[in-house]
């Protein structure tokens, strides 16, 4: 499961008294319009994206947002169009991952119960270390 960094979009509210909330559209490609897919967001002055909107999706490139004040009736006002280059896209994961074991020991401090009869690591002589049975590649 990939992560997306979150993003706050913040407006100043309408100042009309009729106001019960507010619409969040956006485009993925071409302009934000009335006709872009679209989210009542409530009565609120700003949003975090994408998780407190579950429709708004994830996409590979840039998104156009579009933000809309919505009356008791359901008229909207005008759009306000939010310019900045919203990316919520994630890279593609590594691949062909593989685990090499070497013949070097990293040191560290500490007692070990299963090597060296308890003694700190530092103290470990050579006939107590063994070699690694498997130096084979692991893919």
């Amino acid at each position: 499961m990939a992560k997306v960094k979150k993003r706050r979009l913040v407006w100043e509210p309408s100042t009309s008294p009729n106001v019960i909330g507010y619409k969040l559209y956006w485009a993925e490609v071409g302009e934000v319009n009335y006709d872009s897919p679209c989210a009542m967001i409530g009565n609120v002055a700003e949003v975090v994206l994408p998780e407190q909107v579950p429709s708004f999706p994830i996409v590979k490139g840039s998104i156009k947002l579009g933000i809309t004040a919505v009356n008791e009736v359901g008229n909207e006002s005008d759009m306000l169009i939010v310019a900045a280059p919203f990316q919520f896209s994630v890279p593609d994961a590594p691949t062909s991952p593989g685990l090499e074991a070497l013949k070097e020991y990293h040191i560290c401090q500490g007692t070990s119960s299963n090597r060296g009869a308890g003694k700190p690591a530092n103290e470990i002589t050579a006939p107590d270390l063994l070699e690694d049975p498997d130096q084979q590649e692991i893919e």
